[in-house]
């Protein structure tokens, strides 16, 4: 596999989505094909199902962006810890800090979305208010999901 764009993509999703769709796999297929690096969260839900996905496939190129020191969820790739910008908040102010690192340190984003989850909403809207494409795939209960490349909020 050659570095064909040198892109960092940062990878956002909902709690609520624990399996990922063929849509989704094609998405992450495509980032591994260009040899891209992949910007990740350590929550469940998305974030983990994307870190195992990629272990499953052999691809390391992936930073895991946490707020805390050590990641609360981690199987593949390198830790990218938020900690010292994190340090003294709580609550949703403290994942906040991660997410906007990575919304500041992709070229571009994906969003694999419920249709409800705000901050997958608020990650788009921070990386579009930098100019930057946000493309998400919907999963809502009108199966299968919607793929878009359109401001969402």
């Amino acid at each position: 596999m050659k570095k064909k764009t040198n892109k960092k993509i940062f990878i956002s999703g909902s709690k609520s989505i624990s399996k990922l769709s063929a849509e989704m796999f094609e998405v992450l297929d495509k980032i591994i094909q260009d040899g891209d690096t992949i910007l990740v969260g350590d929550c469940y839900g998305v974030d983990l199902a994307v870190q195992k996905y990629l272990l499953q496939k052999g691809y390391t190129d992936v930073l895991v962006y946490c707020s805390g020191e050590l990641p609360r969820n981690h199987v593949v790739g390198a830790i990218h810890s938020c900690a010292k910008e994190a340090a003294g908040l709580k609550g949703r102010a403290f994942q906040y800090v991660k997410d906007k690192a990575m919304c500041d340190d992709c070229n571009e984003a994906f969003g694999f979305w419920d249709c409800k989850s705000l901050g997958t909403l608020e990650n788009a809207k921070r990386v579009q208010e930098q100019g930057k494409w946000f493309h998400y795939i919907c999963l809502e209960d009108d199966w299968p999901p919607q793929q878009k490349d359109t401001p969402i909020y």
